[in-house]
């Protein structure tokens, strides 16, 4: 006699996507990228290292699949939490975040975001699996650099 189970059908979380660089695949997993963002067409992931892939999924099936780590902040970029180092109220009541990559990105929380984001910031960020990012010794460096020099 063949067993069975009942086994609960938990929701399914991505935990690692596939990009590619070239022509090369890999398999990223999702805790080290800081964000995805759109552009000509074309959907990119940036990970804790700076480095930059294509990625075949959409924004809209990314920001469904993804745990709560993750948020859309406009049509054009999903961020993960630990990717902001600050942020700041700017005109329209919008935000601007302060991320550790991405410098020349305009990233901004749209107006109809705003409460939402900051829900997000203050309770929602986490992954189930998410795990500290080390970030690169010569980043860490330069911020705190930056900290010294501007106070």
């Amino acid at each position: 006699m063949r067993e069975t189970h009942d086994l609960k059908e938990e929701p399914l979380v991505l935990k690692n996507i596939i990009v590619s660089k070239g022509l090369k695949q890999l398999i990223i997993p999702i805790r080290e990228i800081f964000y995805f963002f759109h552009e000509n067409k074309n959907v990119f992931a940036v990970t804790s290292d700076n480095e930059v892939y294509f990625c075949e999924l959409g924004l809209s099936v990314i920001e469904k699949e993804m745990c709560s780590g993750f948020f859309r902040i406009n049509r054009q970029i999903i961020i993960n939490h630990r990717a902001i180092k600050s942020f700041s109220y700017i005109e329209n009541n919008k935000i601007a975040l302060n991320v550790w990559y991405g410098e020349g990105r305009n990233m901004i929380v749209g107006k109809n975001k705003v409460a939402s984001f900051k829900k997000w910031i203050m309770f929602d960020c986490s992954c189930a699996s998410a795990e500290p990012i080390e970030m690169p010794q010569k980043q860490v460096r330069n911020t705190l650099l930056r900290k010294v020099h501007s106070t």
